[in-house]
Parts: C-alpha cells; structure tokens; sequence
C-alpha cells in the first residue's frame, strides 16, 4: 500500500504524539508499505531521530506564534495535501487527528482516496487556553463529527472514545477499531541496573522509583509525591527520579519544596531519545498513574516502555492501567489518588527483589508476544486494507 501520513506534531521532538506516528510510519515500512508523512517543519536547529532518517517526508511550513499557529499550518496543510494526493497517488490517507486541524477533509473532497482516522483524544476534553470557550469546543466537535462521518474507518488507543463516538453520532461499529499503542522491543530492552546507573552517573546505591514521560493532569504525580514520605519512612535510601517535562512540573517542584523531599525526589528534565530506556532500567521500580480528569483513560505509552524493560509497575486500578498491569501479572495497582495505598504497593516491590524479577520478566514476555510496534501496524494494515475495499465497492 503506499500511506500518505497526516499528522500536526512537530516530529523532531520526543513526545507521545510524535512517536505514535513515527513508530507506525517505520512499523508499516517494515511490512513493506511506501510511507510519506506530511506534518509541521521541525523547528530551527532540530530533526528528527536517525532511525526515523529513512522515512520520507514532506514538510509544512507554519508560524511559529502562539494562537496563530493551528491557523497557518491549516491552511499551509491543505495546500500541501492538494497537492500530493494528485501527485502522490496514495491508497490511503492515515489521519491523526488534532483539534480542528480539517485540512484532510477539505483535501479529500476532490478526491476518491480511502481514509483512516486517528483519535486520541476529544477535544472538548484535550484543549487548553483560549480552546476551552464554549463555542470554540463546540466547532472542534462539530468538526470531528463531519470528519468521522466520512472516513471509511475510525481507531482509537481506548475502547471509551470510540463508545462516545458510536453513540453520540451514530457511527456504524463495524466502522470502529480499537488499536492500542505498542513498543520497539530491541529499543526498550532490559539492561541492569548498574550499567545504566554508570551511564547516567548515578549513585550505584538505590532503589530508584522512575517515571518517565510527560508531566500532565491526568498522570496523577501528586499523589507520587505525597507518597514519598511514607516510603521514606521505610526505605531511607529510596529516591524518586521524575524524568520529562509538561505543564504540571512547576507546581509538582512547588509542592516537593513544600514538602521538604527535595534530596530524595529528583527532576531530570526531558532525556534524549537514545537515552529513555538507559532511565527506565536505572530504576527498581517504574510508576505510571491515571487521575479521572477526563472520561476515558488513554493508553499510556510509557507503560509498554517499562515492562519492555523488564521493569515492575505500580499504577492506577482500573481500566487500560490496573486491569492490564494484573492481567500479565507484571506489577501492581493502587487505589486511584490515594498516597498511602500508593507508597504501600511500593514498599511490597520494593522489599522483595525476587517479586520485582519475576513480574520484570512477565512483563517482558507479553510485550514481545503481543504488543510491539510491528504487531500494532499490523492491526492498522488490516484496517486501511478494509477501508480501501470500501473505497472502491463505493466507486
């Protein structure tokens, strides 16, 4: 097939989004599909990573203004889209999804191309700032909803947006599919302990808790923090590492000065793309929470990263975090903002080293077996197959 990619993520940085996309696009190459990925012009001074080289990629120019920005990249996009599906002659166009950003649908309407959408996420409930006005969050849904009605298919990384979708707007199921994120197994490979301490010069003398990724509402890292002192009643030596950056960092660095836990909890900062695994097998034990602040939970990328690494988890009970950490048997749950349920599953992992192996290496195998990148792509690959059927049965 050859796939032409949509995306509104500035690829050359290592976010979620970013590398959602570009793992799909190498993973669909790989089972020997023509991948070009349309998105925003890197910004000045960056690319994107070497492995990611090879993948072609056209470029979109747009301003780099706050508030103008989303409007210059629509309409730089859709001049580009115009161009490339007559030039290109895709199969199908691979849309993910961000709010407002209609320049494939707008593209398509001059064209009998099979289309994918991509949604991660609704948008009443993702948008921030000037977005969040009533009538702005209404144009974004209404949006969305002309988009879904469209394309040939709709996926999603959780069960719960394509119910709302189905139901709100009366989308048929056999349209909707559920593809969850996945991993890079030779990238996200157990290392020990002291290897990746040396490497990133940390005390050989742990245990270290981790999280790595990006700092948002809906991961919970309060609760982490208000956690600490309870593990460090129990576990002195104990340090927490927070690696990334996000919104919430600021008041999550207030509260740990509050707290006075500024020796055992560590901010990192955003690591290199080489360097995520080498933090995540520095640490005993890995920590990927969900607060309720929106009504579905997503599906956290950073949680494969971490049993990929051979790595034990602690999480949040309940749907996409809880339930599939216990169903591997890889780790355990803990009852959502509560700090001393929290610290307590951690002081169970954290006093039994042969417990953190053995959930380690559980990890591990289902990961392989069942939930890397490749594996994804081909659940993606059948969905793009059957939306080009019906492309042509309706032509």
């Amino acid at each position: 097939m050859r796939i032409l990619v949509f995306c509104d993520e500035d690829l050359s940085i290592a976010a979620g989004g970013a590398r959602q996309v570009l793992e799909f696009s190498k993973a669909l190459s790989l089972r020997s599909h023509t991948i070009r990925i349309v998105a925003p012009q890197p910004a000045h001074g960056h690319q994107l990573a070497q492995e990611f080289a090879s993948l072609s990629f056209r470029p979109v120019s747009a301003w780099r203004v706050a508030g103008l920005r989303p409007f210059s990249f629509l309409i730089a996009s859709w001049n580009v889209l115009r161009q490339e599906l007559p030039a290109w002659r895709p199969d199908v166009l691979l849309w993910f999804d961000s709010p407002g950003q209609m320049a494939p649908l707008l593209a398509l309407s001059n064209h009998a191309c099979a289309s994918v959408l991509f949604v991660n996420g609704l948008p009443e409930e993702e948008v921030q700032g000037i977005w969040r006005l009533p009538f702005v969050r209404w144009v974004l849904r209404a949006a969305l909803k002309t988009a879904a009605r469209r394309v040939q298919a709709v996926v999603s990384i959780c069960r719960e947006i394509v119910t709302q979708m189905q139901d709100a707007w009366s989308i048929p199921p056999e349209r909707c599919h559920v593809i969850r994120n996945g991993v890079d197994g030779d990238r996200f490979h157990p290392q020990s302990h002291e290897a990746a301490r040396k490497v990133l010069e940390l005390p050989a003398k742990g245990p270290y808790i981790g999280f790595v990724g990006g700092f948002f509402p809906w991961h919970g890292l309060e609760t982490l923090i208000e956690a600490v002192p309870f593990v460090r009643e129990k576990v002195p030596s104990a340090t927490f590492l927070l690696v990334g950056e996000g919104q919430t960092r600021q008041a999550l660095q207030q509260l740990v000065q509050q707290q006075g836990l500024t020796d055992i909890v560590r901010f990192v900062g955003r690591a290199d793309w080489e360097q995520v695994p080498t933090w995540i097998a520095a640490c005993d034990v890995c920590v990927v929470l969900h607060r309720q602040t929106r009504s579905y939970p997503g599906d956290s990328m950073k949680l494969w990263e971490y049993l990929s690494c051979g790595r034990p988890v602690v999480t949040t009970v309940g749907p996409g975090y809880g339930e599939t950490v216990e169903a591997i048997g890889c780790g355990l749950a803990a009852e959502p903002d509560d700090a001393q349920d929290l610290a307590r599953q951690l002081l169970r992992l954290l006093e039994d080293p042969d417990e953190r192996m053995k959930m380690g290496e559980l990890g591990r195998m289902a990961v392989i077996q069942t939930h890397t990148w490749r594996a994804r792509a081909q659940e993606l690959e059948h969905v793009c197959s059957a939306a080009i059927a019906a492309t042509r049965r309706t032509a």
